[in-house]
């Protein structure tokens, strides 16, 4: 009994659009990130523009950047971490991209009132 190997008959793109949204989602899924919705909140007039997430992609690695803004009472530090993981394991997990960074950038604090 022969086995047959997997043959690809065709090619495979992931659109940035599709990194982006997978890198956002998982971001939003951490406690301590201000979002609306499923969206990241934006953090400033540029996010706005750009959008709070960016990504670099270099043929199978991807390199992210996020603007996040935090919940008042939890900690930077933790919360970024927490980011930098999720957002990694996702896009790795989703795409089969290594992820090589994920820059984090802490733009905004939301204040209760």
């Amino acid at each position: 009994m022969e086995t047959k190997a997997n043959q690809t008959v065709g090619s495979i793109k992931v659109s940035d659009s599709v990194i982006l949204k997978i890198a956002e989602v998982a971001a939003t899924e951490i406690d301590g990130v201000d979002c609306s919705g499923q969206s990241l909140a934006p953090a400033n007039a540029k996010a706005k523009m750009f959008g709070a997430v960016k990504c670099k992609l270099n043929g199978e690695t991807v390199a992210l950047k996020l603007d996040i803004v935090m919940l008042e009472g939890h900690n930077a530090v933790n919360v970024a971490e927490s980011v930098q993981k999720s957002v990694k394991s996702a896009v790795q997990s989703m795409t089969g991209f290594t992820v090589t960074k994920v820059d984090v950038t802490i733009a905004g604090i939301k204040f209760n009132k």
